[in-house]
């Protein structure tokens, strides 16, 4: 089998060729299937996955495929036995073959009609350290028809072109593609938003941290930042007094002020355990917290020093559902950082200096993850391409500052953001 799908269109599509990641292959490929098996389609679906090896993580996805299509076939190095699967056919390649460094699916139907053709390229993708793809994801015609063609001549059966297409049908099936796809996009967009807006906060957190100041204005400032950039309706810092009883320190929004128990509430239960706690419906739990009583949804994480838990921060919203798993784990890291300055209150000495120092590396330390996957997330949404002129300023000025933080907490620069490029879908025909 020496037919070579990618490079028998890359040559009169060179214009459209661009290389992508085996996450963007993946998500242009999901798209497709999804729109297959959503519509119920019985056609006939062929999908080139290089080795039989590659298939496992995607059975049950061609199991549903299987079920709906006319007949699938899917071709690869066999590698490994392929499992047996109704409405499937698994085509065996060789090694030699040029499919055998091809990544493709091609659609051929009055009503819908799409190919993806790639190839593997040397080298790694640098964001994601995984495989890297050449080609193209094409609705045009006469790419389709093409691929096609040569599909015929790889499976030996008669070349049969479609004479009538639907044009209006394709169009649904396009415009429900990019909705969805627009979708991730948002997603990625509010994913990002929030890390943004984590590190953010750290960030000015640290800087208190670093700077010579009492007590009594370090606190309130901490809780200014987390209203302010955390977007926090209610914010509290409570020490401990000794016996169970905490003063609150610092608080904005709806909170208690001065000396009182905690209790078995949320806040309590942190103090106690030392561990950050996330109520998502205080209502459902039938919890109230001294600190937040009117909160709906509440996170409180505990400010540990050497000596153990020395105190308690706590976010609160009036509505159910305001926080995620995320923030929960942003607050504990601040709980972490404000653990040091508690505990130079009273001892302000080095060896209390050296305290507060390692809490601030520990907390850093934690944060070069997040931060990682928010230049990711940036890649992807500059890559997406879908900006007018004032949102892609403000993604550049986000770039910018991701690049100031990211020397800040010692985090290699990724690739300039502007190099990333999905050409896949700059070919979305009737997108446009």
């Amino acid at each position: 089998m020496s037919i070579s799908l990618f490079r028998s269109i890359s040559g009169q599509y060179n214009d459209l060729l661009g290389v992508n990641s085996v996450s963007m292959m993946n998500t242009i490929s999901h798209q497709i299937e999804d729109q297959v098996i959503g519509h119920g389609m019985p056609v006939d679906f062929y999908a080139g996955f290089q080795r039989f090896s590659y298939f496992p993580t995607q059975m049950r996805r061609y199991g549903r495929l299987g079920a709906t299509c006319r007949r699938v076939y899917v071709f690869g190095i066999a590698d490994i036995k392929p499992p047996s699967i109704p409405g499937i056919e698994f085509v065996e390649i060789s090694p030699n073959s040029p499919l055998a460094h091809e990544w493709f699916l091609l659609i051929d139907t009055p009503t819908f009609w799409t190919t993806l053709m790639t190839q593997e390229v040397e080298g790694r993708d640098e964001i994601t350290g995984g495989r890297r793809f050449e080609g193209l994801w094409s609705y045009d015609e006469q790419v389709v028809d093409r691929a096609s063609l040569l599909m015929s001549q790889i499976m030996g059966s008669v070349y049969q072109p479609v004479r009538q297409r639907d044009h209006a049908q394709q169009s649904r099936h396009i415009a429900e593609i990019n909705a969805r796809m627009i979708g991730m996009m948002e997603h990625s967009r509010i994913s990002s938003n929030r890390r943004w807006t984590h590190l953010c906060t750290m960030q000015k957190i640290a800087e208190l941290l670093a700077t010579p100041q009492r007590a009594s204005s370090l606190y309130p400032n901490v809780v200014g930042i987390m209203q302010m950039i955390f977007k926090a309706p209610s914010v509290a810092i409570a020490l401990s007094e000794g016996n169970g009883v905490f003063s609150t320190v610092a608080s904005e929004g709806e909170s208690s002020a001065g000396v009182l128990r905690i209790g078995d509430g949320p806040s309590g239960r942190t103090a106690e355990s030392g561990a950050a706690i996330r109520i998502t419906d205080m209502r459902k739990s039938r919890e109230r917290d001294p600190l937040l009583p009117s909160a709906q949804s509440i996170i409180t994480a505990p400010l540990v020093d050497r000596n153990g838990v020395q105190g308690v921060i706590a976010l609160g919203s009036g509505e159910p559902n305001a926080w995620a798993d995320d923030d929960s784990s942003t607050l504990n890291a601040i709980g972490m950082m404000l653990g040091g300055a508690v505990s130079q209150r009273d001892n302000p000495d080095v060896s209390g200096q050296l305290e507060h120092a390692r809490r601030l590396e520990q907390a850093v330390l934690k944060l070069r993850g997040p931060f990682t996957r928010l230049q990711d997330l940036q890649g992807e949404l500059r890559g997406n391409g879908f900006y007018t002129t004032e949102q892609l300023a403000i993604l550049t000025q986000m770039e910018t500052l991701t690049g100031a933080l990211g020397q800040i907490l010692g985090v290699q620069k990724s690739k300039q953001i502007a190099d990333y490029r999905l050409p896949f879908a700059q070919h979305l025909d009737l997108l446009i």
